[in-house]
């Protein structure tokens, strides 16, 4: 059986402490919430995948999304088990954040990085998906772009195998520069902040949730840097048979660490991350419903 997440909820400060990693926990991260969409442990199942070398997982650098999720009444789970259609019986939700193929030579350019999923574990995701799962896909810049990217391919989605970039280096999200696209998920959120990630193009069916601009750049490796466009996305909703799925393209901002040798914030503890927290909470609401939240002020 996967292990359940205890360290969403108790590693916080233990894993802030080696000081020469690059991201580290928040030990002080704010993962209270005050309205939780369920009773304690009355929520959906959510497995988040570990067995993919990802760089976030709940043992590392999502353990405060781990927390918020548990403390919205969700039964959150590390899942380090083969994909497969007996081991994801019983789950509400997949999530799947920055996965890596080990097979890659170390040589190799990160923006050609290829996918950690072979194809009968996409095959058996999509089905999953089709018949009533749910799934979170969670890209970043490179190598982690190219890693999920034939699986975000199976729904349609076309991610970018570069890094997304503003100019200059302010990654806000809001309705009053078209970043953030007005719907039942975002509605009166207060802005949103993102940390490097990557970029998508998404199916005509999808619903965007951030939306990039011209002032954005695509850094394209040796080629100068293209502007982008509102066709590139960061966030979008995509309803696949009876099930749903989500792509967002920046990881750091649904957690909360602390990066660099300067412990810079970075998640959802950030100075500029004011709707972070609820973003991310109503996403994964509507991920596990189909319904959008019925409240969107509080944390």
């Amino acid at each position: 059986m996967p292990k359940i997440a205890t360290a969403a909820l108790t590693l916080l400060v233990a894993l802030a402490a080696p000081a020469f990693a690059q991201q580290v926990v928040d030990p002080n991260a704010d993962t209270a919430v005050t309205d939780p969409a369920f009773a304690p442990g009355k929520g959906p199942v959510v497995l988040v995948d570990s067995g993919h070398d990802e760089f976030q997982t709940l043992a590392k650098n999502y353990a405060p999304f781990g927390a918020v999720l548990t403390h919205d009444g969700y039964v959150v789970w590390d899942f380090d088990k083969p994909i497969s259609a007996a081991n994801l019986a019983g789950a509400g939700m997949l999530v799947i954040v920055d996965p890596v193929n080990p097979d890659d030579p170390p040589g190799r350019p990160k923006y050609q990085s290829t996918s950690a999923f072979t194809p009968r574990e996409i095959a058996t995701i999509t089905d999953w998906v089709k018949d009533g799962g749910a799934l979170l896909m969670i890209a970043d810049h490179p190598p982690y772009a190219g890693s999920l990217r034939a699986l975000a391919s199976s729904f349609g989605f076309d991610i970018e195998m570069y890094a997304a970039q503003k100019d200059p280096n302010a990654e806000f999200f809001s309705f009053a520069n078209g970043g953030l696209v007005d719907g039942p998920l975002t509605h009166g959120l207060p802005q949103i902040q993102t940390f490097y990630g990557t970029a998508f193009t998404a199916p005509a069916a999808a619903t965007p949730l951030l939306r990039f601009d011209s002032t954005w750049r695509m850094l394209v490796t040796d080629k100068p840097p293209r502007p982008m466009t509102p066709n590139d996305l960061r966030g979008a909703t995509l309803p696949v048979g009876k099930g749903r799925v989500v792509l967002l393209a920046e990881a750091g901002a649904w957690s909360a660490q602390l990066s660099g040798p300067k412990k810079r914030f970075m998640g959802f503890d950030a100075p500029g991350a004011l709707g972070n927290k609820r973003f991310i909470r109503n996403v994964v609401y509507w991920l596990a419903t189909g319904a959008a939240p019925t409240a969107q002020a509080a944390k």
